[in-house]
């Protein structure tokens, strides 16, 4: 019988800013025309990511295995001895873990394998986003970003509360207009050229934030909106027929679902099978 392990996977939404014509299905052609060796990008703090596999799939999609590793220097160590050996690498090798994802520019839809120690949506982004910049003049000012889409059980968690005390929410710039909820915050962020705004509301003394107005709206209308566009909300408060508060992240109710994936000996999950899976997914997924 195969070795199975189960997978994560969580469902967000594509973000993209530039001064071309081109649609999402282009961006990530172009992405996979670069050659291997062009698809790797050195971040902050060592960090460096590379794209080994994007290809095309069904209907535009393309399945992307991404690989984060730094610079470091680690050890080996025996736990049979105790004893520890220094990791010998080639100059332009270095320790990875992969992660695997699903893109479907049509519907700007991503779905991505959750690896504790591999590549997040965060650095997903920025690595694609300073490769398009790197290798296509006509991408010099190209922004990406992945917001989660967040599940309508957040909502009903928001609804559970009797009193809030404080509301907080983060979104990044949507790809299309901003609604009327952003007139004042978007004017202000295309003055400071800035990717993303915070915002957070207390409130008075003793009293309760209004859950159908104001800031707690605006959280429910960007988690049903077509394509969301929140980074994270939380929401702080005391519960129906509780006395002590309790907090909400909108990060931990992103859309998402767990698999059995085959694995090699060493518990390294099939890259067929994970691509199976992620497809399976999205397919479901997708509206």
């Amino acid at each position: 019988m195969p070795k199975r392990i189960v997978r994560k996977f969580e469902v967000f939404a594509m973000h993209a800013h530039h001064e071309t014509t081109d649609t999402y299905v282009e961006l990530f052609r172009k992405l996979k025309s670069l050659p291997r060796e062009d698809r790797v990008v050195d971040l902050a703090e060592e960090l460096v990511v590379g794209f080994p596999i994007v290809e095309n799939e069904e209907r535009d999609r393309f399945f992307v295995q991404v690989v984060e590793g730094d610079n470091s220097n680690p050890l080996v160590l025996n736990r049979d001895t105790g004893n520890t050996r220094e990791n010998i690498l080639n100059e332009s090798e270095l320790l990875s873990h992969a992660t695997h994802l699903l893109f479907d520019p049509r519907n700007r839809r991503a779905v991505i394998e959750f690896v504790h120690r591999g590549a997040k949506a965060g650095v997903i982004s920025s690595s694609i986003e300073e490769l398009m910049r790197r290798n296509f003049s006509e991408y010099k000012s190209f922004r990406f970003s992945l917001s989660p889409i967040v599940q309508e059980n957040f909502i009903a968690e928001i609804n559970a509360f009797d009193r809030i005390r404080e509301a907080a929410l983060r979104v990044t710039r949507p790809n299309a207009s901003w609604s009327d909820h952003y007139t004042d915050l978007s004017e202000f962020m295309e003055e400071s050229d800035g990717d993303k705004v915070e915002l957070n509301i207390k409130a008075q003394r003793g009293e309760s934030l209004k859950k159908n107005r104001g800031i707690v709206k605006v959280i429910k209308d960007i988690v049903r909106d077509h394509q969301p566009y929140l980074d994270d909300a939380k929401i702080t408060g005391v519960r129906e027929d509780e006395e002590n508060e309790t907090t909400i992240h909108a990060k931990k109710h992103v859309l998402h679902t767990r698999v059995a994936v085959e694995a090699d000996d060493a518990g390294v999950p099939k890259i067929g099978d994970v691509k199976e899976k992620l497809l399976r997914f999205l397919r479901g997924s997708v509206t």
